[in-house]
């Protein structure tokens, strides 16, 4: 999704107002989210598993004071192996590969302060698993009431979930499961990256059905 510069654009725009000064990017891939989030911000750590990726991070970043990477599986993840409290912990589309995604939650939860927010995007409706969810190492995908479940057993207060993207959708039916696909072709992807700016305003609808499920959710204060 690299390519998708309008998406991601259009992504960190729905994040932005739960990102606090101390953001945490799990799972972040070569760095698109973090070179978007990084800009006025104390600290982002950019936490990838990938070596290769890693690496690629790293010299992306090597000019950015404010921005540390880390080579961590989520797994691992605690308040000693990453400089925690943070503000916000960015999950986007890094849940459905972990096995164990429970465990995951709870050690993203630990990494938060009390109050700091949880803002996750997770492939949405098991019906649309398909050739290219196999190759790209999905585990499963995830209807909107389960988010909200494993959230709240987390020990999240669940601040808003709902399915975005349902173009996108149509459009991973057709490769994935029609014609299936192994990868998602370039030029659609890149057609479909030129209409976003038009396509926002489907998101007001709030249909029933989308590519993505997203979620913010907060840690709640001690007090709380």
């Amino acid at each position: 999704m690299r390519l998708a510069t309008n998406y991601n654009a259009w992504l960190l725009d729905r994040a932005r107002p739960h990102l606090g000064r101390r953001v945490l990017d799990a799972g972040a891939g070569t760095g698109t989210f973090t070179e978007l989030a990084a800009d006025g911000r104390q600290l982002v750590v950019a936490m990838e598993p990938d070596p290769l990726f890693a690496r690629e991070l790293e010299r992306r970043f090597a000019g950015r004071d404010n921005v540390e990477v880390v080579q961590l599986d989520v797994a691992d993840l605690s308040s000693e192996s990453v400089p925690a409290p943070f503000d916000s912990v960015v999950c986007f589309n890094v849940l459905e590969h972990i096995r164990d995604h429970v465990a995951a939650l709870a050690r993203l939860h630990e990494v938060l302060a009390p109050g700091g927010r949880l803002v996750l995007l997770v492939p949405a409706h098991p019906l649309l698993f398909g050739s290219i969810d196999r190759t790209v190492g999905h585990e499963r995908r995830y209807e909107r009431g389960q988010v909200r479940g494993l959230l709240e057993a987390s020990g999240f207060q669940v601040e808003e979930v709902r399915y975005v993207n349902p173009l996108g959708a149509l459009g991973w039916l057709v490769s994935s499961r029609v014609l299936r696909r192994t990868l998602i072709p370039e030029g659609p992807l890149r057609l479909y990256d030129r209409l976003v700016p038009l396509l926002r305003g489907l998101e007001m609808l709030r249909l029933p059905w989308g590519l993505s499920v997203w979620a913010v959710a907060r840690r709640p204060s001690e007090l709380a």
